[in-house]
């Protein structure tokens, strides 16, 4: 089973995103991600085995959960350098805190096929996948210009959630297997 674990964003976060990037769907080749299918992954498990996804669940249920105000900082596209393959959507505010769960779940979770990355983490929203290569190099300048226009109001995480993802050729699908809620920051 193909697992990842990952914040869950509100669902108002989650619509403006995808209104935000509504004009350029038209204009790239891009396999934009429905708002319902929208997270911030914190770590990537590859294939875990079945009998594995129970203990995997209770790492995840177990750990502790800060409360967490993020917002969103601007839209850009990875590779930072030469043909974009991934547009994303920035994360800023308490991003130590997103990085130490990332980090927790690196330092427990390599039983269950977690391992570092050898570029770093880098907090993010993944928005789309460039599936073909005309007007790629366009695609960089409309996100960017698309991004300026982002709401940056603060958000809490709704939830830590550990995900099996199915790829299909309309794209992957993902099913909730365990989580537990983020607790809402005090204002």
């Amino acid at each position: 089973m193909r697992c990842f674990v990952a914040l869950d964003l509100p669902e108002p976060v989650r619509n403006h995103l995808a209104k935000a990037t509504a004009p350029l769907h038209a204009r790239f080749d891009v396999r934009w991600v429905p708002p319902v299918q929208m997270h911030l992954t914190l770590a990537f498990a590859g294939e875990s085995p079945d009998d594995r996804v129970p203990e995997f669940a209770d790492l995840v249920r177990s750990l502790p959960l800060p409360a967490m105000q993020l917002c969103l900082s601007g839209l850009d596209c990875f590779p930072a350098r030469g043909e974009p393959r991934v547009v994303w959507a920035g994360v800023g505010g308490d991003v130590e805190a997103v990085i130490d769960l990332h980090d927790q779940l690196v330092a427990r979770g390599k039983p269950f096929g977690i391992e570092r990355e050898a570029r770093g983490f880098a907090p993010h929203i993944t928005l789309g996948r460039v599936k073909g290569r005309f007007g790629a190099y366009a695609l960089g300048d409309a996100v960017a210009k698309a991004g300026a226009g982002l709401n940056q109001k603060p958000f809490a995480p709704t939830g830590l959630c550990l995900y099996a993802s199915e790829l299909r050729p309309s794209g992957p699908s993902h099913r909730a297997l365990a989580g537990q809620p983020c607790p809402r920051p005090v204002a």
